[in-house]
């Protein structure tokens, strides 16, 4: 089969020149929805040609880029074949490949009952082990040989390993006109990979139970969140309020102030030694002139 992938940059009218399937862009990260998906995918599926959608990875929660993907291709679940779009461009987390892919479409399947397809370019497939994700989803691999424009498709070049073979090769973008792909898959083979029958239907899994600012708080601390605007950028993609999880992380983190009642017998070198407070920052905290002279029952800042 031949076929080509379109998003909002062609229109809708595009659909028209596939052969035999049409692969969408429905979402990007956890607030874009492609507003030309819809007509293009209703278009496609009235002219009777297989279909897919796929999600463009922004690199932020994976479980929660899952779930935005899914709300809103409900309508086209167990129909169109679901793919997951890994490549560097617009991708914050493009480093850690397998490990965040794995995330992704584990997630997909504990809903759907679907495993996705993974496109990448042949170049990105050499730069991760991918072992664990190839087991369970199938291959959609990007690789121009010669970037022709036509539905003449030239030898195949690249290793897949360690993928058996490929599902779908998209051998072209036509000089960036057109991605153009072509695809060893029968009809019946790719209505298995829309929608896998001989695996049970599972139930759709309850959403857990979103964690409090405070428990996201002490995370934050713990290290789990990363650092910086990737921090921001994760918390933010989690539907959390960034500015007061770190509010609490501030006031969690803020020196906490101690004081100390002097007895009989103490000394200010003693208290300093105690506390770890030099005797010069205990002197200015409690008015001391004397550091020679303090006294029992006398209460004084130490922390």
């Amino acid at each position: 089969m031949k076929g080509i992938d379109i998003s909002v940059w062609q229109t809708v009218e595009a659909v028209d020149l596939a052969p035999d399937f049409v692969i969408i862009k429905a979402t990007q990260g956890t607030g874009y929805v492609s507003p030309k998906c819809d007509a293009q995918y209703q278009r496609a599926k009235s002219q009777g040609k297989k279909l897919g959608v796929y999600h463009y990875a922004s690199g932020g929660d994976p479980v929660a880029e899952a779930d935005f993907f899914l709300r809103n291709i409900e309508g086209y679940i167990h129909e169109a074949i679901l793919v997951l779009d890994w490549e560097q461009g617009e991708n914050s987390r493009f480093g850690e490949h397998s490990s965040w892919v794995r995330r992704f479409v584990d997630r997909v399947h504990e809903k759907t009952g679907v495993w996705c397809l993974i496109y990448m370019s042949a170049y990105v497939l050499q730069l991760s082990n991918w072992g664990s994700i190839a087991k369970d989803c199938g291959l959609w691999i990007a690789g121009y040989p010669d970037n022709r424009a036509s539905w003449d498709v030239p030898n195949f070049p690249y290793s897949v390993s360690p993928w058996q073979c490929y599902c779908i090769w998209q051998y072209t973008s036509s000089g960036g006109q057109l991605d153009r792909n072509t695809s060893p898959l029968t009809k019946e083979q790719w209505d298995k990979y829309a929608n896998p029958k001989s695996e049970p239907k599972p139930q759709p899994s309850p959403e857990p139970a979103k964690k409090t600012n405070e428990q996201i708080a002490d995370e934050v601390i713990a290290g789990k969140w990363g650092n910086g605007e990737e921090r921001k950028q994760r918390i933010t993609d989690a539907g959390y309020d960034y500015n007061a999880i770190q509010a609490i992380v501030n006031q969690k983190l803020a020196p906490k102030t101690e004081y100390y009642t002097i007895r009989s017998g103490d000394t200010l070198s003693g208290i300093s030694a105690r506390f770890g407070t030099p005797i010069s920052t205990l002197c200015a905290w409690n008015n001391i002139s004397n550091p020679n002279i303090i006294y029992a029952g006398q209460t004084i800042r130490v922390k």
